[in-house]
């Protein structure tokens, strides 16, 4: 036995060690990646070729053309991810539409708990829709909010 330990090379030696904790680190991604969905669009704050974003929430739309909100939107998008294809005959009830430089578009949405990206629906992973809904609304709509009316207590 001894004999055969010293005869192999030292690479499959050092496998030997290696291979179960590279078989348990990719068995946590796939479960990760199940759990918590595939991100949609990482990248998309980077990119410097956006010349306009369309947002549009509940039938109220706002157009943009400045960088900043162009980045803030594309910003907000980075929050969805995605889990397997679906179908969904809605529209989405939130969406965005990036225009590109050489004139292609990209609209990401969703409706309910789906996700609409680039012409295809997505199942949602964890509550990203929620989010992406309520980021939207607070960064770039006017939430209107009615203050109780406060007594005058003095006489």
């Amino acid at each position: 036995m001894n004999q055969k330990m010293q005869e192999e090379p030292k690479w499959k030696r050092t496998w030997h060690f290696i291979r179960p904790t590279v078989i348990g680190v990719a068995v946590v991604l796939l479960a990760f990646f199940i759990m918590q969905g595939r991100p949609l669009a990482t990248t998309l704050d980077r990119r410097t070729d956006l010349v306009s974003v369309v947002v549009t929430q509940n039938g109220a739309e706002q157009a943009f053309t400045d960088q900043d909100n162009i980045v803030r939107a594309a910003e907000v998008a980075g929050v969805l991810s995605r889990r397997f294809k679906t179908t969904q005959e809605h529209e989405p009830d939130t969406c965005y539409v990036f225009t590109f430089q050489n004139g292609r578009e990209l609209k990401i949405g969703v409706y309910e708990n789906d996700i609409y990206y680039d012409g295809q629906w997505y199942t949602g992973a964890a509550s990203t829709p929620d989010l992406f809904r309520s980021m939207t609304g607070s960064r770039f709509f006017v939430i209107e909010t009615t203050m109780p009316e406060m007594e005058s207590t003095a006489e």
